[in-house]
């Protein structure tokens, strides 16, 4: 899948992992099975809760870590915890096993170094880039920024890396076109 010749310090010439693929590629599976693991376990932490009274849950939890539960910011934290129903906690419980599993797909694919997998990460980095960005105009904040930078990032390397596989296989097929009429 990864050509091996190319102009040196390009991405096919980068340190390789020992199967061939980028360790660019093995880093981004880890980091979405990551992302992967953690919303696994916050939807299986918010199902956990679902038969429970939230407004005391967040009370005392907030006392137990020496957090004044009627400071204004707090306060409203819990009004909005008060507000969310045991049916809406089950409807975001399963989109955070939905969420999970998608990054478990993307990782598995990135990790096997499967061509869709690199297109389905370039496009799921791509779609949260405005809403990232409009937050970041509303309340700028340097882990903001971080955030937008780490996707751009991400969407760049991988960008380059399709780039470079499409003319490895335009190169390939050219090769064979040309191998072909000559004989």
């Amino acid at each position: 899948m990864f050509a091996r010749v190319g102009k040196p310090g390009t991405l096919n010439q980068m340190s390789k992992a020992a199967n061939g693929l980028p360790v660019g590629l093995r880093t981004i599976a880890i980091f979405g099975g990551g992302k992967g693991v953690l919303a696994f376990a916050a939807a299986c932490g918010l199902l956990s809760l679902r038969n429970t009274d939230l407004h005391a849950a967040t009370d005392a939890f907030l006392l137990r870590h020496g957090i004044d539960p009627e400071r204004h910011y707090t306060r409203l934290f819990i009004e909005s915890v008060a507000h969310a129903t045991h049916h809406h906690a089950g409807q975001i419980a399963l989109f955070g096993f939905v969420y999970a599993l998608v990054r478990f797909a993307e990782s598995y694919g990135l990790w096997w170094g499967k061509h869709w997998a690199e297109w389905f990460a370039v496009i799921s980095a791509s779609i949260y880039l405005p809403w990232e960005i409009a937050h970041f105009v509303l309340h700028p904040r340097p882990f903001t920024a971080g955030v937008i930078a780490f996707n751009l990032t991400l969407i760049l390397y991988l960008g380059r890396l399709l780039a470079q596989q499409r003319a490895s296989r335009l190169s390939q097929l050219n090769r064979q076109g040309a191998g072909g009429r000559s004989g």
